[in-house]
């Protein structure tokens, strides 16, 4: 269940402050305008944010919002107290920042809205129960390393203009997407009502085109539907928590649904590993998690066992505290697919099944191997499409 850590771009734009009056000048330059955003700012030295007043820090974050296209790095922080670093991150979330990649702080690209992050709000509230499980999903499960841009930077999806996740739930992938790419057209469908109020009701840019249906992924349907909505060649994208719960012949129509209406289709898949492997409880407790005084974790349904002949697991995403547990969501006869699996029915169905090679940042065909990848260590991406490659 291991998420990879998505590296910044070797095009992005950073800039360094270590002083308050280099921080002034970069600020002040990406006020003249969009083109002089950078894409990151690193703060250092004296801009430390632990060494920065609070109401300093509030005037700083909201700036700092405006001035950048992807965020901030400050991994310099040093706060002994819990209830310091609770502070801080709090702070940091309400203005609209997250850090649920490990490496920085991030917003959605160039997005003009302030977005609240501070799921942690609900805990101080009224304890677990006060959680929102979206927003916990998001924080411990959520598409953010990758989005869109990472897949239509290759040859073979370069030609792209619709974006469909099928299986949405929170949609982090359309979402995160549609910043950089407003001119698109997203298609979102997923069968729970909650999870589509949820994503409707954030902010998304006026001019983009965005649906959210409630349907069924293995419906013939929805899929007609999609193809009547798409403009240009279509990307279809689910994350590997979610076709996982289909069966043989379920993924196998997927895959034979998806590839008719769609031109590539990519499923997220685990890390290359025996089933047998995986952790009675996956812990996934966050840092801000630990410090406000609950945990997260994928936790094995009682007298099950991962079954190293069909794949199949029974768990549940957990979080507790010293007083309460709750559970947020149920992987009942859930699957992890290995990919040898996925490119035998992929043959079946007479489709080109590749990986996203994250060195290359391109596609590559199965049959071409991995030696020069680290596929097997990271996070994979396969493809499937009916056109040639």
């Amino acid at each position: 269940m291991a998420r990879s850590v998505h590296r910044a771009g070797e095009d992005d734009v950073v800039r360094i402050a270590r002083s308050t009056e280099a921080l002034e000048r970069i600020l002040a330059s990406a006020e003249r305008g969009p083109a002089c955003k950078p894409d990151w700012i690193h703060l250092q030295g004296e801009c430390r944010l632990d060494r920065i007043a609070d109401d300093a820090r509030e005037a700083l974050l909201a700036r700092l919002h405006r001035c950048v296209k992807r965020g901030f790095r400050a991994n310099n922080v040093q706060l002994r107290r819990r209830r310091d670093r609770v502070a801080l991150w709090r702070q940091i979330a309400r203005h609209g920042f997250h850090d649920f990649c490990d490496d920085r702080w991030m917003k959605c690209y160039d997005s003009p809205f302030v977005e609240n992050y501070d799921y942690l709000a609900g805990y101080f509230d009224r304890g677990v129960e006060g959680l929102d499980p979206y927003q916990v999903y998001s924080a411990v499960l959520g598409t953010h390393e990758y989005s869109a841009e990472d897949f239509l930077h290759t040859k073979l999806c370069a030609n792209v203009r619709t974006i469909v996740e099928p299986m949405a739930g929170s949609a982090e992938f359309a979402y995160q997407s549609h910043f950089r790419y407003p001119e698109f057209r997203y298609v979102m469908f997923d069968l729970d009502e909650r999870a589509r109020e949820h994503v409707m009701a954030r902010p998304w840019l006026p001019e983009t085109e965005h649906h959210y249906v409630v349907a069924n992924a293995l419906d013939d349907a929805i899929w007609k539907q999609v193809k009547s909505l798409s403009s240009g060649e279509s990307l279809s994208y689910i994350g590997k928590q979610s076709h996982n719960f289909f069966d043989a012949k379920q993924l196998y129509r997927l895959l034979e649904l998806g590839t008719r209406h769609v031109d590539y289709f990519v499923l997220e898949t685990p890390q290359v590993s025996l089933i047998t492997d995986c952790d009675e409880v996956e812990d996934l407790s966050r840092p801000e998690m630990e410090d406000a005084g609950f945990e997260v974790a994928l936790v094995d349904e009682p007298d099950t066992q991962p079954n190293p002949l069909t794949n199949e697991l029974h768990f549940r995403l957990d979080v507790w505290d010293d007083e309460q547990r709750r559970t947020l969501f149920r992987y009942d006869d859930w699957t992890s697919w290995p990919h040898p699996t996925l490119v035998s029915m992929a043959r079946l169905l007479d489709l080109r099944a590749l990986y996203f090679h994250s060195e290359l940042e391109e596609f590559v065909p199965v049959e071409e191997g991995t030696e020069d990848s680290d596929c097997l260590e990271n996070v994979t991406f396969m493809l499937f499409t009916r056109h040639a490659v």
